[in-house]
């Protein structure tokens, strides 16, 4: 990688992400209201309304209320060792 640069394309990356992100979340929201029209039902009509703001309140509650473990706790983690033994002998 040319002059130390780990990630060449995050930008880019980024861009198509976020429009990816948008198409999506469009079309879910289009066969959303399609469905709370014809079900004439004021709740789901709410929650059509209002479900990226939903996702993004309970997001927030999940990041709040999982904390994160004590440095303590990870560094005294067991760690995956690696297999270094050899096997001698014919495979058959």
């Amino acid at each position: 990688m040319a002059r130390g640069n780990r990630y060449p394309f995050w930008k880019d990356d980024t861009i198509a992400a976020a429009a990816l992100a948008a198409t999506g979340t469009a079309a879910f929201q289009s066969k959303l209201d399609a469905l709370a029209f014809r079900w004439h039902s004021p709740a789901l009509s709410a929650l059509v309304e209002w479900w990226p703001l939903l996702l993004i309140i309970g997001g927030l509650i999940v990041l709040l209320l999982h904390p994160r473990a004590p440095s303590e706790m990870r560094s005294s983690a067991p760690r995956l060792q690696t297999n270094t033994e050899t096997h001698h002998g014919s495979e058959s």
